[in-house]
Formats: structure tokens, C-alpha cells, sequence
């Protein structure tokens, strides 16, 4: 299996610093901000892509996301129950982390990613990060974890609503280090048919349309700057390549 596939992390306009962070298979990419998308070409039989963005309001959002895919990366999950455990340990490394230093209790962070395998992919997400499937449009795959997705649930928001809401950053679940935080829920869906992926943090997606998601990477970038730029913005895009594709 051959995928390509481009990058890109920055702090954004606003914020004085990146607390997301990104993970191609084993490279773990963390910057304060990339000039523009980078592009690589993978080959192998199995991959996982995965993008983290840590809890704003929080000390040691920065630090948190940068632990799960480092666990992730070292443990390298290739089923849902591996995933899970993956994901377990992670959480367990952010409490020892809290209860060593307890400055940063309660740090955590939202995330979301793909397990590739030949036939089919696993997505998956804690949290507000999302993973979409693009294809003539962009089909969201994950599903958030917010209390404002919980009442577009019930029936008492439209998704454009929901969008405007401005308790719509507010979580009902994340990787969080503290042992008095419930446990967290994870989304987890198997996909086939799906060719091309984007992962992503909100600072992404809540500043653009549906229709923009389909953009190439480097007028995602520019995009998502000009129109958000108030959050960190961090994204993945994934495509499988077909024969000497290049």
C-alpha cells in the first residue's frame, strides 16, 4: 500500500502558542507554526495517522497531546481493543504526569485518527478533533464529543445551530490527567471505500464550510489563517496512491 500524504500544524494568529501536535505513523510533528503544508509518500502495510489538540484553559495542553501520540506511536495499535489499551495507557501517562506535578492536573487533550490497512480503515476520536472522508464532498466520520453534539442528538439543535453555539468548544469527553475525570468515550468506526481522508483539529473545521474541506492542502492552510486564524489549526490529509503513482 502507497499513501501521500501532507501536513501542517500552526499556532495561528491569536494564540501564543501550538498546543496541537500531529502523527504520521511514527514521526511526531509539534511546531509553533510551518510556513506551508509538507507532502510525503509512505509504502507499508499498515499506518496510523492521528492529530491531538490539547485542552485550551488547561496548563500543559501542549504537553498532553504530545504524550498520546507519543504512545500511540510507541505502542502502535492495529485493532480497536490495541487502540484501546493504546489509548488507556495514554491517559494513564497523563495522571502519573499530573501526579508528579500537580501544577498541571487536569491537563489533557482531545484527539482523533486513522488506523490504514490494505482493505479498510478504523477511524477514531476523543473529543472535538474529526476525521472526514473526502470524496465529491466531505463526509464527517467521527462524531464529537461536546454537550452541544449531545443536543443536536436529542433534537434541540440544528448542526447549524450547533456550529454558532457558543458553548460548542465546551467537551463531554477527552484524554485527561486527572484520577478524578470519568472515563473517557471513545468513537471508533470501521471504513471502507474511502480513498482519501483529512484529520483534524477544530481550528480547522469550525471556521470553514463543508465545501472548503475539499480544498487542496496548501489553500486549506491559507484558508483556514484568513478566515479562523483564532485557534491553533493542525491537519492531516491522507490519499492512497494506485499503481507508480507518485
Amino acid at each position: 500500500m502507497k499513501v501521500k500524504v501532507c501536513y501542517f500544524t500552526h499556532r495561528g494568529r491569536i494564540r501564543d502558542k501550538n498546543e496541537d501536535a500531529l502523527l504520521i505513523h511514527k514521526l511526531m510533528v509539534s511546531e509553533e507554526f510551518m510556513e506551508e503544508p509538507e507532502c510525503i509518500t509512505l509504502t507499508g502495510n499498515n499506518f496510523i495517522f492521528a492529530v491531538a489538540d490539547g485542552l485550551g484553559g488547561h496548563e500543559g495542553g501542549e504537553i498532553a497531546s504530545k504524550m498520546v501520540l507519543k504512545t500511540l506511536a510507541g505502542l502502535e495499535p492495529i485493532s480497536k481493543e490495541e487502540l484501546y489499551k493504546a489509548l488507556k495507557e495514554a491517559q494513564k501517562k497523563l495522571e502519573e504526569f499530573a501526579r508528579e506535578k500537580p501544577f498541571y492536573e487536569g491537563l489533557g487533550t482531545a484527539l482523533a485518527g486513522v488506523l490504514l490497512f490494505e482493505d479498510k480503515a478504523l477511524v477514531f476520536n476523543v473529543g472535538d478533533c474529526r476525521v472526514y472522508c473526502i470524496e465529491e464532498k466531505a463526509i464527517q466520520l467521527t462524531k464529537d464529543h461536546t454537550h452541544v453534539q449531545e443536543l443536536v442528538d436529542m433534537g434541540l439543535l440544528t448542526q447549524e445551530q450547533a456550529k454558532r453555539h457558543p458553548f460548542r468548544n465546551m467537551l463531554s469527553s477527552s484524554l485527561i490527567g486527572s484520577p478524578s475525570f470519568r472515563e473517557f468515550e471513545i468513537y471508533m468506526k470501521d471504513v471502507y471505500n474511502c480513498e482519501s481522508f483529512l484529520i483534524c483539529s477544530d481550528g480547522l473545521w469550525e471556521p470553514l464550510e463543508e465545501h472548503e474541506l475539499l480544498l487542496t492542502p496548501i489553500e486549506l492552510a491559507e484558508l483556514a489563517l484568513n478566515k479562523g486564524g483564532q485557534d491553533n489549526i493542525t491537519f492531516i490529509t491522507i490519499k492512497r496512491l494506485k499503481g507508480d503513482t507518485i
